[in-house]
């Protein structure tokens, strides 16, 4: 039963699907690759993880989870017979139960220059905004949060914190990374457009 899947618009990969989206360190996942549109003949599959190990070969494979908790990327490079080449990945989680679910992360600010865009939100050079980070778990415990970010400054802790926009026009990922008691985690990032103030950007 598929419970994970990874949309591609490439080159003839149209999915990844995984039968699950965790399993408990050194378990297992099957993760399927499908394919449509090539006219060159035999496909070869090439797997990779950034932990732990890829068990069998071809379109279907079992990817076993490492002996450490966390999130890892499952790759699979397709090529055909003319030597074109396809890629994507899926995002799995090895958790000791259930891990914690990032269901959203929101920006907030106390001035007009904020607006939501297609990769995220747009926001203005060297403002102050909130992030919140909405999280839950079936675990007993409190969650507990790590903040990080690829430019301008993030301060305070917890499920909330205030970020200073870079005073450069670029753009930022912000990350959130939530644990549970037991250690488990996941990770969610979100895409801020650092802009220049203008009325046209921000209405």
């Amino acid at each position: 039963m598929l419970v994970s899947s990874s949309s591609c618009a490439g080159l003839f990969i149209t999915s990844l699907e995984a039968e699950a989206e965790w399993t408990a360190p050194l378990g297992s996942i099957r993760v399927t690759c499908i394919t449509s549109g090539s006219d060159g003949g035999d496909l070869s599959y090439e797997w990779s993880t950034s932990g732990g190990s890829i068990n069998g070969t071809g379109s279907i494979v079992d990817w076993i989870a490492p002996e450490d908790v966390g999130m890892y990327d499952v790759t699979v490079v397709v090529s055909d017979s003319q030597d074109r080449q396809d890629d994507a990945s899926i995002t799995l989680i090895a958790s000791i139960g259930p891990p914690p679910i990032i269901e959203d992360l929101i920006v907030t600010a106390e001035h007009k220059y904020l607006k939501e865009s297609s990769a995220g939100y747009k926001v203005a050079m060297a403002y102050n905004y909130s992030i919140e980070c909405v999280a839950s778990s079936n675990t007993s415990g409190e969650l507990t949060y790590e903040w990080s970010c690829t430019g301008g400054e993030i301060s305070g802790e917890g499920s909330i914190v205030s970020w200073m926009a870079p005073d450069a026009v670029r753009d930022v990922t912000v990350t959130a990374k939530v644990f549970d008691a037991l250690g488990n985690w996941v990770r969610k990032s979100i895409v801020l457009e650092v802009v220049a103030c203008s009325e046209c950007t921000f209405g």
